[in-house]
């Protein structure tokens, strides 16, 4: 009887491991192709896990996050919201379809301008402290003419404000090309 047992569990076990062989992959395509996390990107593990792990290429947001920084992005997190003034957030650049990491400065409606190297959000200032002292000297980072934010659209720059193509030389970018927010910040060895 206990070799009958035995036998039934091995059967068990076989089936089991046989059904998870084919249900995985298939329910990986299924998440992949529904897209049910709602990621604004064709990489798989955005569209089935809902995070992706990205690596910061260059000092356009240091000190915050230095070059080889790894940051775990979370897909699809604008898909009932738009992104709140300085969350970090990865957009696909409009130009070339990279991918690239700036922080939220104006929110759709609102009009930024910079002032004597003060950010300026509606004629108000922004205290930024994720701007380290000495990264907003030159002459591009101190000035900036009013610029209005369009609806749907948000103003992202870097924090390294000397050292970052942004929202200053780009313009505002669309909503539909955020890719997702950081929510995790993992620093490189």
């Amino acid at each position: 009887m206990s070799e009958d047992r035995t036998e039934a569990w091995r059967r068990w076990l076989v089936r089991g491991l046989l059904s998870l062989a084919v249900l995985l992959p298939a329910a990986a395509i299924g998440m992949y192709l529904l897209n049910p996390l709602g990621a604004n990107s064709l990489d798989p593990r955005q569209r089935i896990l809902g995070h992706a792990p990205y690596r910061m290429p260059s000092m356009g947001m240091s000190p915050t996050l230095e070059p080889g920084t790894i940051v775990i992005v979370r897909a699809g997190a604008y898909r009932d919201r738009g992104p709140g003034r300085g969350e970090i957030v990865v957009f696909a650049n409009p130009d070339d379809g990279n991918h690239w990491l700036q922080r939220v400065i104006g929110l759709p409606g609102e009009t930024v301008s910079i002032e004597d190297c003060v950010l300026m959000i509606d004629g108000r200032a922004l205290g930024e402290d994720y701007v380290a002292p000495g990264r907003a000297v030159e002459d591009y980072s101190c000035r900036m003419a009013p610029l209005p934010v369009p609806q749907g659209q948000y103003l992202l720059m870097g924090d390294n404000r000397d050292n970052s193509m942004d929202g200053r030389m780009m313009g505002p970018i669309a909503e539909d090309t955020l890719v997702g927010r950081v929510v995790r910040v993992l620093h490189a060895e």
